[in-house]
């Protein structure tokens, strides 16, 4: 039988190259189609990280931003320029501070409030403190980032249901809670009885910042103790205010804005103060770069609580106001125009937040990036004028 001479030949040597360079053509092309689709899910997911951190970040702010002014403030004048700080002993309270031993957050050192025109040395508390320029420096081409204080009363703690005395020095307060309670007392959402004040969590801490009528602001700057309550009285805490905080807001020695203005000549070891107290929370976010983590970062700082991250990799803070014009020459800062001053302010404009992603580089790829532009309606704070004239924003 006859047999194929060519049945067991094999691959000839073109034919072997020819299928290599085939078969390496396609291993290529899969590998940068596989590299591609890698860098797409990369980038997916920085943006997608990224825009959840905006997002978390960006509601904290305008949570905060549109509580302005909050709660009786309004009634209690916190939105105008009628609430001043001590300062008359020569020493300008600062700003943001934390518990009792530092203000020094801000570029290393403490900011002072905003005073006005007519009365340089006197500074005020607003409900919002602009503060350009006032932060760090991360991208010298962008230069100095800013900062901002949001001030609102804390509705969680009915320390207005409590009756108040000051002892002859003007440094311990003396809460009481009466029976029946007073008409001021308004009670929070869900509570049925005031809060003991030395509670762990809701009660005064160290640092709470306090105000009285109009112009009376404290720092708490001890841990609250129980006392004996007299007569009718069913509670009874006693409260240092101490010239020893670090942003010198209790200042005894003070001819206005302390707590000595309700301590007479000749008073006795106590003396009743006429009006109700409310606890302020006075909220300040800027950008840090905390050690831990070596990274730039939103923080925000709570009166005299810890400063708490918000956002990692936040690079850029930029700020704007929206302000009605009244025709009143007042307090300035040196970015706001003439006749505004920051109780005028009606809406904040975040020019920007600029955040960039975790990881530098992929492949090649660098940083990712996104910018948040948004403007924020301090709700609280527009009863005078409902929108801004033209040529009020800064």
């Amino acid at each position: 039988m006859a047999r194929a001479h060519n049945s067991s030949r094999g691959f000839t040597l073109m034919e072997l190259m020819i299928s290599a360079a085939i078969g390496s053509v396609l291993i290529v092309m899969a590998a940068d189609l596989f590299s591609r689709a890698m860098k797409a899910s990369w980038i997916t997911s920085q943006k997608s990280e990224l825009q959840q951190d905006f997002r978390a970040a960006s509601n904290i702010l305008q949570r905060d931003i549109s509580m302005a002014g909050a709660g009786s403030l309004g009634q209690q004048g916190l939105s105008t320029s009628s609430v001043g700080l001590p300062a008359s002993t020569g020493t300008l309270p600062v700003y943001p501070c934390s518990g009792l031993t530092t203000c020094n957050y801000i570029n290393g050192a403490p900011v002072a409030y905003p005073t006005a025109s007519g009365a340089p040395t006197v500074p005020f508390l607003y409900s919002i403190i602009p503060g350009p320029n006032l932060g760090i420096t991360i991208n010298a081409a962008q230069g100095a980032t800013d900062i901002i204080t949001i001030v609102s009363a804390d509705v969680s703690l009915a320390l207005n249901c409590y009756t108040s005395s000051i002892n002859a020095a003007g440094t311990v307060v003396t809460f009481q809670l009466p029976s029946p309670l007073p008409s001021t007392c308004i009670l929070p959402t869900g509570v049925a009885a005031p809060q003991a004040l030395n509670a762990a969590v809701i009660g005064l801490q160290q640092g709470d910042l306090i105000l009285w009528g109009t112009n009376a602001v404290g720092v708490v700057t001890s841990v609250v103790t129980t006392c004996a309550p007299t007569g009718t009285n069913t509670a009874c805490y006693t409260v240092d205010f101490a010239a020893t905080d670090p942003g010198h807001i209790n200042q005894p020695g003070a001819v206005t804005g302390s707590l000595k203005q309700f301590v007479g000549s000749g008073a006795p070891a106590s003396t009743a103060i006429p009006v109700s107290a409310v606890r302020l929370l006075a909220v300040t976010y800027y950008l840090a770069i905390p050690p831990a983590t070596g990274l730039p970062t939103l923080m925000r700082l709570q009166s005299g609580r810890a400063p708490a991250p918000v956002a990692e990799n936040v690079v850029y803070l930029k700020f704007s106001y929206d302000v009605y014009d009244a025709g009143v020459v007042d307090a300035n800062q040196s970015s706001m125009p003439a006749g505004t001053n920051p109780g005028m302010i009606t809406k904040v404009n975040i020019l920007h937040m600029s955040m960039r992603s975790q990881q530098a580089k992929y492949q090649g790829i660098g940083y990712q990036g996104l910018d948040l532009q948004t403007s924020i309606a301090a709700r609280n704070l527009t009863s005078q004028q409902e929108y801004p004239i033209s040529g009020s924003s800064y």
